[in-house]
């Protein structure tokens, strides 16, 4: 602006420069004519020479003023656009006049290019929400309502394509619009009507206001809430009597179900439900209730049903058996409020003192019989055992043995199967397995390692009880024979002489793949047959009877014979046979070994 001032200050002196010039040579002139013409009227042409002096200078003034505050002004104007667009910032030249013009320009632009910003901003901040998030949102128009824009999400939940949505308004897929309603409902392209939830925020962009919304489906929470209306008419009619009461010295019930005349006459008022308890259970349900109240929504509270079953005096003056489930909440007055299920469970109740007394007589027997019993108490991690389990690992007592609990079991059981028997332990109390069950070494007072056959179950299965009852088998004879097995099958496996095992009978029990390459025999074809399918005859009966007496004499017999192979040729073999006897010297198994001689 200070530019502006300077030009119009030189302008100024200019005009007046030319002026006082005009001025003077009109003068010189006129006094020229007059001195040197004596026939020149010298008073009017001074009179006529400053008229011509002032309009020429009116003129002039026309000209400087149209040039000065029009021409340049407006040339300027344009240089400072120019400069504008190309982002250059000057102060612009002009007069009083065009000052205001400028400054408007300037204006407009700088709120132009914030408009740009602002629009850049919003693509580049949002254009990860509407092309890569799971988030169903719509840009609205303010003015009209009509879509500006459309996340993937939101085009994949309507079911339009994005061009089909970009030509709609929010009021064609909007069927009703309720401000009090915590959900709308909107169509989608196929016809389905869907519960919603729109959070919508205004936003505006210098030339035109928007709204962004977020759509969020609502159609599993609407559900719930009919599925919630079911379930209080469910309620209504179901077995279970209901009663809620604020919590404090007397439990007065506020509301009943309707079922409540199995505990009191329809037309009595305030019923205080602890009175209707029986006198020995008060103390421990007033206790459970609290415990209750107090682990309410927090992570230990995993159930909702008391730990036992409660006595309640029924319309009839009886007492009856009820499971407990209670649930609370705080009012608007502050004061907590608790909400009890009685369910009757008179019949369980009977039916588990009869199990209870019957499995407390087998404990009993078990602990205290020949079998290796034991006893484990979840909860505290106790143990006990019978004495038959006490002395079979050769302890006097159990105090003698030191295993009160689960932490001592590494004295009684081999370190590297601890493990196998705490995952069946915790497998059964998770609900993941039926019965404890498992193969372990227990170990002796002496070191011995004995193998055993554990077997264990809850000692009560209608109460959920943490006491597990079980037996411990001794099966070191068999797990003797699978390993005995194993190695029998390992040797062979692995020899390269033909063998064969025959039962008392002579009829062949198992080969192995040796015997198959020498004599061309597969397993399947010579099982079940006897040796004889073999027989070359080149011996006589003289031969092998002597070799069967050998055998029953001395347990054995080896020598050279002539056997015959599946194709019919004979070779000529080194056999060795040996009876296979009991504990009481009765044979029980022949094992045959041979191997080819190269004639």
């Amino acid at each position: 602006m200070q530019q502006g001032k300077v030009f119009l200050a030189s302008g100024l002196l200019k005009r007046a420069i030319i002026i006082i010039v005009m001025f003077v040579t009109m003068s010189v002139f006129g006094l020229y004519f007059i001195f040197s013409d004596s026939s020149v009227d010298g008073v009017a042409y001074l009179g006529f020479s400053t008229f011509v002096i002032i309009l020429l200078a009116l003129f002039l003034e026309v000209i400087l003023y149209i040039r000065n505050n029009l021409i340049l002004p407006i040339a300027n104007t344009k240089i400072f656009i120019e400069r504008l667009v190309a982002k250059e910032v000057i102060e612009p030249i002009s007069n009083l006049d065009f000052y205001h013009i400028n400054k408007n320009i300037y204006e407009f632009f700088t709120s132009w290019i914030g408009a740009q910003n602002s629009l850049k901003y919003y693509i580049e901040y949002y254009s990860l929400l509407f092309d890569k998030s799971d988030i169903k949102i719509l840009f609205i128009d303010a003015k009209d309502g009509s879509i500006m824009d459309a996340s993937r999400c939101a085009v994949d939940f309507y079911g339009y394509s994005k061009g089909e949505l970009l030509t709609m308004s929010i009021f064609d897929i909007q069927i009703n619009y309720d401000t009090k309603a915590s959900y709308h409902k909107h169509r989608l392209s196929n016809g389905e009507i869907k519960f919603v939830e729109v959070i919508s925020t205004p936003v505006s962009l210098y030339f035109n206001d928007s709204y962004f919304m977020i759509i969020l489906d609502a159609t599993k929470a609407q559900e719930k809430i009919e599925s919630l209306n079911s379930e209080i008419a469910i309620i209504e009619n179901n077995p279970a009597i209901v009663v809620k009461f604020t919590y404090a010295d007397h439990w007065v019930a506020t509301e009943l179900s309707s079922n409540i005349n199995l505990l009191i006459q329809s037309d009595e008022k305030n019923i205080d439900i602890k009175a209707l308890c029986h006198s020995d259970d008060i103390a421990s349900l007033s206790l459970e209730i609290e415990r209750k109240i107090k682990l309410e929504n927090s992570i230990y509270d995993t159930k909702k049903e008391l730990d036992r079953s409660y006595r309640f005096k029924l319309a009839s003056g009886e007492y009856g058996w009820f499971r407990v489930f209670v649930s609370s909440s705080k009012n608007i007055n502050g004061q907590i409020e608790v909400i009890m299920f009685l369910l009757d469970n008179t019949d369980q109740e009977i039916l588990k003192e009869i199990l209870t007394n019957k499995l407390k007589r087998c404990e009993s027997r078990i602990l205290s019989s020949d079998l290796l019993g034991f006893e484990y108490f979840a909860k505290s991690g106790a143990l006990k055992f019978s004495v038959d389990f006490v002395e079979f690992l050769g302890y006097k007592n159990s105090i003698d043995m030191g295993v009160s609990s689960i932490e001592d079991i590494y004295k009684i059981i081999y370190i590297d199967d601890i493990d196998i028997l705490i995952d069946e332990l915790d497998r059964y109390i998770e609900g993941t397995s039926r019965l404890v069950k498992c193969d372990i070494r227990l170990i002796k007072k002496d070191g011995k390692q004995i193998y055993t056959k554990i077997k264990a179950k809850a000692l009560d299965t209608l109460n959920d009880s943490d006491e597990i009852i079980g037996t411990a088998t001794d099966i070191s004879d068999h797990q003797n024979y699978i390993v005995q097995s194993a190695l029998t099958n390992a040797i062979m496996s692995s020899s390269i002489n033909g063998i064969m095992i025959c039962d008392v009978n002579g009829n062949i029990l198992d080969i192995n793949d040796s015997f198959s390459k020498i004599t061309g025999y597969s397993k399947y074809e010579i099982i079940g047959k006897t040796p004889q399918i073999l027989r070359s005859d080149r011996h006589d009966n003289v031969f092998y009877a002597k070799m069967w007496s050998d055998i029953k004499h001395f347990g054995s017999w080896s020598g050279k014979i002539y056997n015959k192979n599946r194709a019919g040729e004979v070779y000529l073999e080194h056999l060795v046979i040996t009876a296979i006897k009991d504990e009481h010297g009765i044979i029980q198994r022949y094992i045959a070994s041979f191997y080819k001689i190269m004639e």
